[in-house]
């Protein structure tokens, strides 16, 4: 038996190699579809070695797109979210905030970086409102994370989410989602081949919030195409995305000063 689970591991695997020489994308969207999740990371996490350090845009959006009346999202502050105990700032439909970093966010093994958002359980579920990852070595070039929406269903402005029904989507935990950059090189994203986004020089993370409508007209879509569902409308001064912060799992170290010698100190002098 276990000789028959090997053999049929190892076709399997094949096939998805196979099928990555011919189509990057589509060798992703087998991966997906085959149940792949992010890992959840809390915040203790020891792996976490560092925390987002500044907020350099924020684009609030409408608590509900469709009623703009209501006006814009407003709870908390951008700098609520920096550091370890980050508050919640609500970014609204469709709103988006980007951060930055005191040292690049480079590749490793795993998930490179976490982000945390202020869902709670309810209903057997978790309350999420979810987000876009997009990441960028200048700040003008971005690569979305490859998300996917298991969920054809509408979720009500009170209702649960299963967080197995998303990959790549930043929130749909209790604590935080783990996003692993090597995503952007098995989608073959074309900002990362033309080298305009290095994924181990990554200095920038916006983060753009899902509008969870499915099937008004600025309803979302995932990488495969489908709409993306969660809590929708939401029409408080909370609505959207409550980012509450960024943790560094891989970072690049900062390159180290050489101590200068008092004899070649002075040897400047001469």
């Amino acid at each position: 038996m276990r000789s028959l689970l090997r053999c049929k591991t190892a076709r399997a695997a094949l096939s998805l190699a196979l099928l990555a020489l011919i189509s990057p994308s589509l060798a992703l969207a087998a991966f997906l579809d085959s149940g792949q999740v992010n890992p959840e990371i809390a915040r203790t996490d020891r792996s976490i070695v560092a925390w987002a350090t500044a907020v350099t845009d924020v684009q609030r959006g409408f608590r509900d797109y469709q009623q703009p009346v209501l006006g814009l999202a407003s709870f908390g502050t951008p700098s609520d979210v920096l550091g370890p105990t980050g508050m919640p700032c609500s970014l609204g439909d469709g709103g988006s905030m980007t951060l930055t970093f005191a040292q690049p966010i480079i590749d490793g093994p795993g998930a490179d970086f976490v982000v945390f958002e202020n869902g709670f359980a309810s209903n057997g579920g978790v309350y999420a409102e979810m987000g876009f990852v997009e990441v960028s070595s200048d700040g003008t070039h971005f690569a979305r994370l490859p998300a996917l929406c298991r969920n054809p269903l509408a979720t009500g402005s009170f209702s649960a989410i299963h967080p197995a029904d998303y990959y790549n989507l930043a929130g749909n935990y209790l604590d935080g989602t783990g996003i692993d950059l090597q995503d952007l090189v098995t989608d073959g994203d074309p900002s990362v081949v033309n080298g305009q986004v290095d994924i181990n020089n990554i200095t920038y993370i916006r983060l753009v919030d899902v509008v969870g409508d499915v099937v008004g007209p600025g309803r979302t879509f995932d990488f495969l195409g489908r709409v993306v569902s969660d809590p929708y409308p939401t029409a408080f001064a909370s609505s959207g995305m409550d980012v509450t912060g960024i943790g560094v799992i891989h970072q690049s170290q900062p390159t180290p000063t050489q101590a200068t010698s008092w004899g070649a100190l002075k040897t400047r002098y001469r």
